[in-house]
């Protein structure tokens, strides 16, 4: 609607009244006036209104272009009206199992003996690259020893920033060795917590794609860890064409829940002594989020397939009223076409009885003679040939009537 019809609407209803009919909150609506400087009534309006004691307007402030003002859609709206409700079922799901779980004081253990095999996987996984490091290492000590450049090796694993990131069959942890022992044994207590209260926990994937996924009461939710890392700024060295990058690993890390590839349902961020605070909330809302996800998705599915069938029904409906107007076109054509039909027998009629007449005049010049025969034999073919076009037109009308259907040109 235009700006001027909006500034009307605001001065007559309520914003929290007449939000909710443009599809929007009494907030969102007062955001959009200030967007357009439209100016909304003061506080106490509607009361003194209501108490027969109304205020003047305040006038709309002139503008170059009476702005068209683009409200949300009526589908916009009902996805967005469907959306908040299945967020405050989950929330509210997520809550009840929270509140559920009771989780035993977790400690993080000193070492990584008798550890879960995805840990012990991992550790294995870090110490391949200590010793990949250590050997680069020597290399370049040699390299430096015997005056030629070094340029820092090539490694086949996945990298992110200086930080590693790890293969199949591991956890999904991104981080250098610097505190590789406190990131696994920080694992190995939550995944100890986490089997405690009813999970299972999955490695799947390939590559550096890997997911670990916990499961419990149906759904899953993807675990993710990150150690967080700033380069090193070194100034450039003469002679020297290139130097590889250098990371230094900081106090810091994420834990990140994921759904999939883009979409993160939750993460805790903080130092190792706020991660090792925060573990046992981490590991309640762990065991609590599939089962939460377990909903999200089964509402999602309901909705998608609400939506489908709307689509199906919608599609159908348009189909229908394709079809109908189709089949009123067609009406409106076979009852214009009567009129010609007719015109074209009343044409026909004529030429017959021009015909008729013209045999008959025909009959009366020939005579008994032998040489009038020709003539006899034509009169006869040519009369035998003619039809009354009346009466072929009653017949198709017959037939046309016949039908189990009635013509398209009969009336509704």
């Amino acid at each position: 609607m235009k700006r001027s019809e909006l500034y009307g609407l605001v001065w007559k209803t309520p914003l929290r009244h007449l939000g909710p009919q443009l599809g929007l909150s009494d907030v969102g609506l007062s955001k959009l006036c200030r967007r357009y400087n439209i100016p909304v009534p003061p506080v106490g309006f509607w009361t003194r209104h209501a108490a027969g004691k109304p205020s003047l307007p305040t006038p709309l402030p002139p503008a170059d272009v009476d702005a068209v003002i683009r409200l949300p859609e009526e589908g916009m709206t009902a996805a967005r009206s469907a959306d908040t409700t299945r967020f405050q079922q989950v929330r509210q799901t997520f809550s009840r199992a929270k509140d559920g779980i009771a989780v035993s004081p977790i400690e993080i253990p000193t070492s990584l003996d008798n550890c879960h095999p995805l840990v012990a996987r991992t550790a294995r996984f870090f110490q391949s690259i200590e010793r990949e490091e250590q050997k680069r290492a020597r290399d370049r000590e040699r390299a430096a020893a015997q005056g030629r450049p070094f340029f820092g090796g090539i490694t086949g694993h996945h990298m992110s920033m200086g930080r590693y990131i790890t293969d199949e069959g591991c956890l999904r942890i991104t981080a250098t060795t610097a505190n590789i022992d406190w990131i696994l044994r920080f694992h190995e207590a939550l995944l100890r917590g986490l089997i405690e209260g009813g999970c299972q926990i999955v490695a799947s994937g390939k590559g550096s794609r890997n997911t670990v996924e916990i499961r419990r009461a149906g759904g899953s939710i993807c675990l993710n860890f990150a150690e967080q890392a700033e380069k090193i700024i070194k100034p450039p060295r003469k002679g020297v064409l290139y130097e590889p990058a250098e990371y230094r690993a900081l106090d810091a890390y994420k834990l990140k829940l994921e759904r999939d590839w883009s979409t993160i349902a939750r993460q805790w961020s903080g130092t190792r002594e706020q991660m090792e605070k925060r573990l046992p909330e981490i590991t309640q809302a762990l065991i609590a989020f599939p089962e939460a996800e377990a909903l999200r998705s089964k509402l999602v599915a309901e909705e998608a397939a609400m939506r489908a069938k709307a689509r199906q029904e919608a599609d159908l409906a348009r189909r229908i009223a394709a079809a109908a107007e189709e089949a009123r076109a067609k009406r409106r054509e076979a009852r214009a076409s009567q009129l010609p039909r007719a015109l074209a027998v009343g044409e026909a009629l004529g030429d017959y009885h021009r015909v008729l007449d013209m045999l008959s005049r025909l009959e009366v010049i020939a005579g008994d003679k032998s040489e009038d025969e020709a003539l006899h034999t034509w009169i006869a073919l040519v009369r035998g040939s003619l039809k009354d076009p009346v009466h072929g037109l009653a017949d198709a009308l017959r037939a046309e009537g016949a039908e189990p259907d009635r013509p398209l040109w009969w009336p509704e």
